[in-house]
């Protein structure tokens, strides 16, 4: 096991410089079911934030925390419609095998580009609706155009660059 791996935070209470985010998070999956029974909640979770602030570790630890299994894919890696229907469908519509739950990360989502991959975002807005799991999508720009269809079906969770000030006393 690498160093990184290693060090890796496993629970919250390991995660430093991200508490507005965190409660937002706890909130959202703590509601995840009820609010599926009462309203129109919004069905996933978007960490955005410059590379290296902790999104997909997050996305892990909200697994961890939850007893969930976590089913995790690229975005890069299914840029299209058919992709996205032949490896992520499967995906939202069984049940964990070995967990309580499931949490559905859909890393990289900035990487499906609007013209050469073709019905991608579309299709996630349609697993994100048919899915009875928390779906987790981590950016680095949330803000590109062709993604404005998912922040609308998304909770946003901004992640910020952490001080260098939180991090030394830990390293020391």
């Amino acid at each position: 096991m690498n160093w990184a791996e290693r060090y890796r935070p496993k629970k919250f209470e390991d995660i430093r410089g991200q508490d507005e985010a965190i409660k937002k998070i706890k909130f959202f999956v703590s509601n995840f079911n009820i609010g599926r029974l009462t309203r129109k909640p919004k069905k996933a979770l978007i960490f955005y934030g410059p590379p290296g602030v902790g999104k997909t570790t997050l996305a892990q630890v909200v697994a961890n925390e939850n007893n969930s299994e976590i089913f995790e894919l690229n975005a890069s890696d299914l840029r299209n419609k058919f992709r996205l229907q032949e490896v992520l469908r499967p995906a939202v519509e069984q049940k964990s095998l070995m967990k309580k739950s499931k949490i559905i990360l859909v890393d990289e989502v900035d990487g499906i580009s609007g013209y050469y991959d073709r019905g991608g975002i579309p299709e996630l807005l349609s697993l994100i609706d048919s899915t009875l799991y928390p779906v987790i999508i981590t950016a680095n720009d949330i803000w590109k155009k062709n993604l404005a269809p998912l922040r609308k079906k998304g909770e946003l969770v901004q992640l910020k660059d952490i001080s260098y000030k939180i991090i030394k006393p830990l390293m020391t």
